[in-house]
């Protein structure tokens, strides 16, 4: 199959929050949300590539909502998250994210959307790490001023995990080996955010509501409904 042909990877996220969260995950540009309708479904997508062996997938993330959107996506982790549709992009404490309606729906999305089964995608390289501690240093390390990595959680075998993928870039002839480092959870979080400070003898981890405290870093957490690597 030619690659002009290739469906992205479908990965639908529980809420809206959660697919802002992967769209705010990058301080250096605005990207769009693409909104269409698929029959009586109101969908809201994202689509981005990650490096993966030779080439790059490219992953349609998602969430669908319950009528039209409006014409922006508002949206703010500090103080309290908040995540909503207005007519007008929003300044202050918030970003806006034009909503970019799509007629008729691309093909290579449609076929991404309507597949009677769910993709795994094998190939991810999973690293298990023994805590959240050792999780969010990783995240500490990924994050810089223009990026913060989304740290994926899903549940697996009755139990949530949380990960993140970090390519190794140029591993022997491949564009980058990509890694998912995760760690258990005892539960669901109820949180979206984790916070993470070095401290003496470990790491201060715990969750939080918001990202407002500057002597912390922060891992966004996106609720993946079903995870399309094999782990």
């Amino acid at each position: 199959m030619n690659r002009r042909d290739k469906a992205p990877v479908p990965l639908k996220v529980e809420d809206l929050p959660s697919l802002v969260r992967v769209v705010a995950s990058r301080a250096d540009y605005i990207p769009p949300l693409h909104y269409f309708k698929i029959g009586s479904k109101h969908v809201l997508a994202h689509l981005f590539t990650l490096p993966f062996r030779k080439y790059s997938i490219p992953l349609l993330v998602y969430v669908e909502t319950a009528a039209r959107p409006l014409q922006y996506v508002v949206y703010t982790p500090l103080e309290h998250e908040m995540a909503r549709f207005s007519e007008i992009p929003e300044t202050g404490r918030f970003v806006s994210f034009p909503v970019v309606e799509v007629e008729p729906v691309p093909e290579l999305v449609r076929k991404a959307l309507t597949a009677t089964a769910a993709r795994k995608i094998p190939g991810l390289e999973s690293v298990h790490v023994k805590s959240l501690d050792s999780l969010m240093r990783l995240v500490s390390a990924m994050t810089d001023e223009a990026s913060n990595p989304p740290l994926w959680c899903f549940k697996k075998g009755g139990q949530y995990l949380a990960g993140v993928i970090y390519p190794l870039f140029e591993y022997y002839d491949s564009a980058a080996l990509p890694l998912v480092y995760f760690t258990e959870l005892e539960a669901k979080p109820a949180a979206p955010f984790i916070a993470y400070k070095p401290v003496s003898g470990g790491g201060s981890v715990h969750f939080t509501d918001s990202v407002s405290d500057a002597r912390y870093v922060y891992g966004r957490l996106v609720f993946v409904e079903s995870f399309p690597f094999r782990l």
